[in-house]
């Protein structure tokens, strides 16, 4: 009977359990930022934005040569140093790494070399791969601008395949154990002789709805499931405005119990005060965003930099006194 029970729960129970996502104590909202990638760009966001970043968000390729590790050892290095653990927005340009051959091990190198990486590391650190998933201008999305599917190999069901064998293998521990959570997803074992467990938070942040905003395309359809995601998060700019969109997402009842962040926001194109003052005024009223990182591009575009909007900054500046919002890291790690 016992043998009998304890098959039942090995048959129900999820293949990975969710990591700490490594929220803020107190109900408090972390704040972060991104553009640039020295040092010194983590201390000018808190000259623009008013408020010290307690993350820094960074832009990072899916390569696993020497050099890219050894450089995103230094980025890595530089947030902590400033008071920041970093966020790693992991992305491809290259269609060749469609979510089929993710899934299926072809990305494997570089998933292990992360796992060590951020193991040796020590420090938290929020893991944001391949976002905006349903958005037709990355390469990896399911779909194009006209709403076909790109092929077999982009299927949402690969995606979904593809996540949670990145956090099987990211989240790491006893090889054994996590080949035999891929080989009951029906997935190949991950060739590797150890595996670290690094403190990472795993950050699943598509559009809100899509593009293109079809059925196929909704967000829904990517989820890989609440025990391979730490955090849920979307991106929000000033020219789309739709407060009902973020809400309905936000709500949405498959993921309504995970902590939230905006993982970009900010102003695109025009300086616009007003914008700061209602993103502002969801925060507020959504508990559950635990996280809110200003978009400034990666290299500082004048369409999305905050010295480009001096009514914008200074609405931020006000805004970012709101007692519940932190700069401060928190432990962990």
């Amino acid at each position: 009977m016992r043998a009998c029970l304890a098959v039942l729960v090995l048959l129900i129970a999820p293949a990975a359990a969710a990591a700490d996502p490594y929220m803020a104590p107190g109900k408090k909202v972390l704040w972060g930022g991104q553009g640039g990638y020295d040092a010194r760009h983590i201390s000018l966001f808190e000259q623009q934005s008013g408020k010290h970043p307690a993350v820094f968000n960074y832009f990072i390729s899916w390569k696993a040569s020497e050099s890219s590790f050894h450089w995103l050892g230094f980025r890595l290095d530089d947030a902590e140093r400033q008071g920041a653990h970093a966020m790693l927005s992991v992305s491809t340009d290259n269609p060749a790494l469609s979510p089929r051959l993710l899934a299926r091990g072809g990305g494997d190198r570089f998933l292990v070399g992360l796992n060590h990486l951020l193991a040796e590391h020590g420090n938290v650190v929020y893991l944001r791969p391949l976002s905006e998933m349903n958005n037709a201008n990355n390469p990896y999305s399911a779909y194009d601008q006209s709403g076909r599917l790109r092929g077999e190999a982009f299927k949402p069901s690969w995606f979904k395949k593809a996540w949670r064998r990145l956090a099987l293998i990211v989240r790491g521990g006893d090889v054994a154990t996590v080949n035999s959570k891929l080989r009951r997803l029906g997935l190949p074992p991950v060739k590797t002789d150890s595996l670290a467990k690094p403190p990472v938070a795993l950050m699943w942040v598509p559009l809100s709805y899509g593009n293109p905003e079809t059925k196929a395309n909704h967000p829904k359809n990517f989820y890989p499931g609440g025990a391979y995601v730490d955090w849920v998060g979307t991106t929000w700019y000033s020219p789309y405005k739709a407060t009902g969109a973020m809400a309905s997402f936000y709500g949405y009842r498959a993921w309504r119990r995970k902590p939230f962040a905006f993982a970009e926001w900010g102003v695109w194109g025009a300086d616009d005060p007003g914008f700061v003052r209602q993103f502002f005024g969801f925060l507020k009223g959504h508990r559950r965003v635990r996280m809110a990182v200003y978009y400034q591009s990666a290299s500082l575009k004048p369409e999305f930099a905050l010295a480009s909007h001096p009514a914008t900054r200074a609405a931020l500046r006000r805004a970012v006194k709101w007692r519940r919002l932190t700069g401060v890291a928190p432990a962990g790690g």
